[in-house]
């Protein structure tokens, strides 16, 4: 007799039930918190009814269910973490009716039903690469958004930072130090020119004397769309400091990654590939995991959602259709 713990997931919560291959409820569906007390009492329960062979089935819900994966994996148990969308397929019925309680029923009937690959935790270095992968993408996303508002505060303040800073220089470190220390034209002009020298100096800027010299010329004709005390001023001091600190942890970010996607085993194989610098097949390998999870390149093709979306009616097959773009959008 088989049975399983099936688990309608939500934020901080879960409707349980518990029941067997002949369809008999052993636990009828109730609500648990995500929390270390709920959780034993719902193992308690279990125990008390002294079975064997119990599975738990639960939907993948982005970070939702990972209380509940880290719980019963602890306590051995065997998991079945399910794609949302086949689920979803699989409660498709003529009435409109949809109950966390079942919900439950319909994930038990679903697991006796089909044959599903059982959850296998991935090993700590993939897990810890795939944090630093999502952190990685988080970050760069809040800082190219602070680049574009850096940008528009530059012109209000010192239009002419864009012509002595050219193309993505101006997003350097010793750009945004100096930035963040003379953030209008008016600083520049009231400074003493041997101060911006040793500025760039103690910076380990190789032209030192010209930059401040040429910086000083330009700074005394600029008329800035705004005066040295606007707040906008101080907004811009501000963003430079945020997108230097941000990109100091990208970088660190970058390191780690590295040097953890060469502890694993295909990171040379990767990294040999034309085109795919050390960089690259880490993020690669963040994303992926162990390589060996998928059995062959279509289920690969399909996780990175490069697939091509087929349409067929009749005789007629469409077979050139655009990727389905279902899969893991950060590979």
């Amino acid at each position: 007799m088989q049975y399983v713990l099936a688990l309608d997931v939500a934020k901080g919560k879960s409707m349980v039930s518990l029941i067997s291959s002949c369809g008999e409820v052993l636990i009828t569906p109730y609500e648990i918190n995500h929390s270390i007390h709920d959780f034993t009492n719902l193992l308690n329960r279990m125990n008390e009814l002294k079975l064997e062979n119990i599975s738990l089935i639960m939907e993948s819900t982005g970070i939702y269910h990972r209380p509940v994966e880290r719980f019963f994996l602890e306590y051995h148990f065997k998991v079945f973490v399910i794609n949302a969308l086949y689920s979803k397929m699989y409660k498709r019925n003529l009435r409109k009716t949809k109950t966390d309680k079942l919900d439950c029923i319909s994930l038990a009937e679903l697991f006796f039903t089909t044959d599903f690959k059982e959850y296998v935790k991935p090993d700590t270095i993939y897990l810890n690469m795939n944090a630093l992968s999502r952190q990685y993408h988080a970050l760069s996303e809040i800082t190219n958004n602070l680049k574009n508002r850096y940008k528009n505060l530059v012109y209000l303040c010192f239009p002419e930072y864009e012509l002595l800073f050219k193309g993505n220089t101006i997003y350097s470190d010793i750009a945004l130090s100096f930035i963040e220390k003379y953030p209008h034209a008016e600083l520049i002009s009231s400074t003493r020119i041997d101060a911006l020298q040793n500025f760039f100096k103690t910076k380990g800027f190789s032209h030192w004397k010209s930059k401040s010299i040429k910086i000083k010329e330009v700074a005394k004709n600029s008329y800035p769309s705004v005066n040295k005390e606007d707040e906008i001023v101080s907004a811009l001091k501000g963003i430079a400091k945020l997108i230097h600190m941000n990109q100091t942890e990208i970088n660190t970010i970058k390191e780690k990654l590295i040097e953890n996607g060469k502890q694993t085993k295909y990171f040379d194989s990767i990294n040999s590939i034309f085109g795919i610098g050390e960089f690259t097949a880490s993020i690669i390998i963040a994303e992926l995991g162990n390589i060996n999870r998928f059995n062959n390149i279509k289920e690969l093709t399909a996780y990175c959602g490069l697939d091509p979306s087929i349409k067929q009616s009749g005789k007629s097959i469409n077979i050139k259709g655009p990727i389905s773009k279902s899969g893991n959008k950060y590979m």
